[in-house]
């Protein structure tokens, strides 16, 4: 392709993308963009074939884009209101529990409210007395003293977010905190990312730092062992973004939830899953007119638009055309910022686990460490008599401890299942007058919810 050609066919792109308008982009705080952003580790790449051409060539075959998912990834929320003085007591002295030098103590701190048994922690967060944690909300309670504070401060999970809607996810947590106090009005956004997941053989570090077009400062490029991972772009600001390999990500986070999801959705075993995700604060969120979960829930078209079209854009560079408004799109980026948006995935999990769970890995890779350690040191290989002796050997080092631990085998074991109970959120841990309280408060919860369901 001559030089006059490749002008001709960005002079047409760029004709049809004007609707970015017609300056360059800034800063909001004023000055060309380019010269405020930087760039972070790694050096930027140095192909010379045009960014949209660039494919992995094990992928030749595949479609240049292919959407598995997208949706809200997390959303955090506070709620107005006053915490009521019986609870304030009662996670008082669940804390301290929590905080305890007894393992039998500590394994005490949980609080059930429904189908959820939380896991109360030793410590506070920030300004916020008391946490409590499943795997479905992470929150923050003030003590009923506390005026300048919202009642609550609640972080969803995705994993929750993955098989509900953000109206019904709010709705079950709304339960929740009417448990601790009287919530007084709708709840507020404080933060919410919206992602999409999907399938590309295009090279994602194949073009430069300049092709990205942002009203963010700061850019970075990760990779790790010398794997490109993904761009950020304007994180710790009103609004970021991440484009990152989200099966490298797996590794780490376990959130294995999604590969099936992702299976039933097309994604072969293998195959590399991208993530665009943008982080919208509570800032942004007020600024684009979005402060409650049903204003969320209708705007999430606009939000990913403004996202993908005002706020960060991917282009093609044209070195003889210094306004970057008119450098046409990525062809990546104009499949990411056309998706369609709804509040509910086309794929929810069929069940969101409420107890957050070690993986199998864990269990049966690194659980099996001190048994065949056992096994080896004393020269066994048959696993039936290895896992005798050892509950045996194990048996004998307890009761030969007891006089100064006070605990015998039978006794540590079930402490050590206990205080796993609490971090897993999977048995409750409590005394039979523990068990009444408990009934009595079921009850009490089931008078106020249908108060909230009345109407009254």
């Amino acid at each position: 392709m001559d030089k006059q050609t490749q002008k001709n066919q960005h002079k047409a792109a760029a004709d049809e993308s004007r609707d970015c308008g017609g300056q360059p982009q800034t800063a909001r705080d004023g000055g060309n963009t380019e010269d405020r952003e930087s760039l972070g580790t790694g050096a930027p790449p140095s192909n010379t074939a045009p960014a949209n051409y660039i494919t992995d060539p094990t992928t030749q075959d595949k479609p240049d884009f292919q959407l598995l998912r997208c949706g809200v990834d997390s959303l955090y929320l506070s709620y107005r209101g006053e915490l009521a003085s019986g609870w304030d007591q009662r996670l008082e002295g669940l804390k301290r529990a929590a905080q305890s030098t007894e393992e039998g103590q500590r394994s005490n701190a949980q609080v059930r409210i429904g189908e959820h048994l939380f896991e109360v922690r030793d410590k506070g967060k920030g300004r916020f007395a008391y946490v409590l944690v499943d795997n479905c909300f992470h929150i923050q309670l003030s003590t009923g003293s506390s005026s300048a504070l919202p009642l609550a401060y609640v972080q969803v999970s995705s994993e929750m977010l993955t098989a509900l809607s953000v109206t019904e996810a709010e709705e079950r947590l709304r339960y929740i905190i009417n448990t601790f106090g009287q919530v007084k009005g709708e709840a507020q956004i404080s933060r919410a990312d919206l992602f999409a997941d999907f399938l590309s053989p295009i090279v994602m570090d194949s073009w430069a730092q300049n092709s990205w077009i942002t009203r963010a400062a700061k850019i970075w490029i990760h990779y790790e062992k010398r794997k490109f991972t993904g761009w950020s772009i304007g994180l710790g600001g009103a609004m970021g973004c991440r484009l990152y390999d989200k099966t490298k990500e797996l590794e780490k986070s376990k959130k294995d939830y999604l590969k099936p999801l992702w299976s039933a959705l097309g994604r072969q075993e293998g195959q590399s899953v991208w993530r665009l995700e943008f982080e919208f604060k509570r800032d942004a969120l007020k600024e684009l007119g979005v402060s409650s979960v049903d204003q969320l829930r209708e705007s999430l078209p606009g939000l990913w638009a403004y996202a993908t079209a005002s706020w960060l854009r991917l282009t093609i560079p044209n070195p003889d055309d210094e306004n970057q408004s008119r450098w046409p799109s990525h062809p990546l980026w104009d499949a990411l910022s056309a998706i369609p948006w709804n509040d509910r995935t086309d794929q929810p999990l069929a069940r969101v686990r409420k107890e957050r769970l070690p993986s199998d890995e864990s269990l049966f890779v690194n659980g099996l460490g001190g048994l065949t350690s056992f096994m080896a040191a004393h020269g066994m290989t048959d696993l039936g008599e290895g896992f005798g002796e050892f509950l045996a050997h194990a048996n004998r080092f307890h009761s030969n401890r007891e006089r100064t631990t006070g605990k015998t085998f039978i006794g540590y074991v079930s402490d050590k299942v206990n205080a796993k109970a609490r971090k897993y959120n999977t048995l409750k841990n409590e005394s039979s007058e523990s068990r009444r309280e408990d009934e009595e408060r079921k009850r009490e919860e089931a008078r106020q919810y249908k108060k909230v369901k009345d109407g009254e």
